[in-house]
């Protein structure tokens, strides 16, 4: 007879993206419902994307995989200069826009040490993300597909935090509207460095930090569907630049 265990094994390989986004939704939302607890509850609950890719790859049988891919910081050091720096022209680009209009901030603004820890603990989501999902989907979907897949998967994931009455499900679908572009715009720069979870950290981090440092003061709605807008571009020129050179049967492992 089969055990539980094996039989669930078996259940979560034959369903391998199913299976990494419920136990990645359920972890993670678990304990965004704990954050007015602890702030502590939302850092760790960032570590459910990658909870959810070990047990599936370890069911599956491509930990290995994964693995390489979260360890593959060797490359190109034009990978890291893009990802780093895509975020923060597309934040420019954002303060442009608002000095044509008169409304452009001041200065420069600051990041919290929170905001530099959350840089690096961002990890926790791409390994999920990026890690997993992203090369997963690529085996049966093109690149612009598979990012805006990615991408409305890993909205989805930021659910509980809106249903906060400040924000609601306006602040969601404009957050909708910025994130999905970003996610297909990542999944391009990942693939070209080869799904390394290192380089997409860089690129999420750089997302996050960008805003407060480029547009400080700029009202939230405003700043996501300015840079949304600008994502939305730039997803499209990466995904069209790319598309003659990229290819789902040519995936590294």
């Amino acid at each position: 007879m089969t055990s539980p265990r094996t039989g669930l094994a078996s259940t979560i390989a034959r369903y391998p993206v199913a299976a990494y986004v419920v136990i990645a939704f359920a972890a993670s939302w678990a304990l965004t419902f704990l954050v007015a607890v602890s702030v502590f509850f939302g850092l760790i609950a960032l570590f459910g994307p990658a909870l959810a890719a070990v047990i599936v790859t370890r069911a599956d049988g491509s930990f290995s995989e994964l693995r390489a891919r979260i360890t593959g910081w060797r490359r190109p050091i034009g990978w890291y200069a893009i990802a780093f720096g895509i975020p923060f022209a597309v934040a420019a680009l954002a303060r442009v826009a608002l000095m044509v209009t008169g409304s452009s901030p001041s200065g420069l603004g600051t990041i919290s040490a929170i905001e530099l820890v959350i840089f690096v603990l961002v990890i926790g989501e791409e390994i999920g993300w990026r890690g997993f999902l992203q090369p997963r989907l690529r085996t049966r979907m093109g690149l612009a597909s598979a990012g805006l897949a990615t991408g409305v998967v890993w909205t989805l994931w930021h659910l509980p935090i809106y249903l906060a009455p400040e924000l609601g499900l306006v602040a969601f679908l404009q957050f909708a509207f910025w994130v999905i572009p970003l996610a297909v715009a990542m999944g391009v720069v990942a693939e070209g460095a080869r799904f390394s979870v290192i380089v997409a950290t860089v690129m999420h981090g750089a997302a996050n930090i960008a805003t407060p440092i480029l547009l400080p003061g700029v009202e939230r709605s405003t700043w996501l569907i300015l840079t949304g807008a600008i994502y939305w571009l730039v997803a499209v020129g990466l995904v069209l630049a790319a598309r003659s050179r990229l290819a789902p049967d040519a995936l590294p492992g």
